[in-house]
């Protein structure tokens, strides 16, 4: 088998058959909790996935796993990493034992600067999370709090989410960003609410923004 390394999963991968699909040779040696964390669900509107944060007095359940080398390839390829999710070392409790393992957390910006905002969880997503804290016996109550904790304040959510939408269009659409209805079209298409609100509210704004890539006053 070579080398392992443990391993906490705190969202999807607590699926113990998804796991078992994925990364047929890990196992799981035991449960823990991340200190100091709360989860949280970033990314696109009824699209966001699972991640965790700092927060003073908050404590995430998450299932240990024993990985091999090539599991964590997989691991690599599924959370996006280095892009979508970067690891971290962390200090857990595992059987007693003071124990050193890895976990992957979301940045909260992508490479070309486009912020991920707070947002909800596809619905299937947050099942499959269900289902692996009901088979770990976990508190179903901080999966629940997750996605009330997953919404950004109105001041500063709409204008990042925008701005992020923008991006994420610009970046991979490929179409002119000044012919506001297609625009709006493909922001439909994708989930970015925000953007189709704001270019029908604001259709001039839309094109400051454009313009300048601040939002208007």
């Amino acid at each position: 088998m070579g080398r392992t390394k443990l391993y906490v999963a705190y969202g999807s991968n607590l699926h113990i058959g998804q796991m078992a699909h994925r990364c047929p040779t890990a196992k799981v040696v035991g449960a823990s909790s991340l200190k100091g964390r709360r989860l949280l669900f970033r990314g696109g509107h009824g699209n966001a996935v699972a991640t965790v944060e700092p927060y003073e007095g908050g404590s995430v359940p998450v299932l240990v796993w024993e990985i091999t080398a090539a599991d964590e390839a997989a691991l690599d390829r599924y959370e996006g990493f280095p892009y979508l999710y970067r690891k971290e070392k962390v200090k857990i409790e595992l059987n007693g034992k003071r124990r050193t393992a890895m976990v992957y957390i979301m940045n909260t910006t992508g490479q070309r600067g486009e912020y991920r905002p707070l947002n909800q969880p596809w619905v299937g997503y947050y099942t499959t999370i269900l289902e692996g804290y009901k088979a770990a016996g976990f508190d179903e109550n901080i999966l629940r709090q997750a996605t009330e904790d997953s919404v950004e304040t109105e001041n500063v959510s709409y204008s990042q989410a925008v701005k992020a939408a923008i991006l994420e269009i610009r970046n991979f659409a490929q179409t002119n960003m000044f012919d506001a209805n297609t625009v709006q079209r493909i922001a439909f298409d994708m989930g970015f609410y925000e953007l189709v609100d704001f270019i029908e509210v604001s259709p001039k704004g839309y094109a400051h923004m454009i313009l300048t890539g601040e939002m208007p006053e």
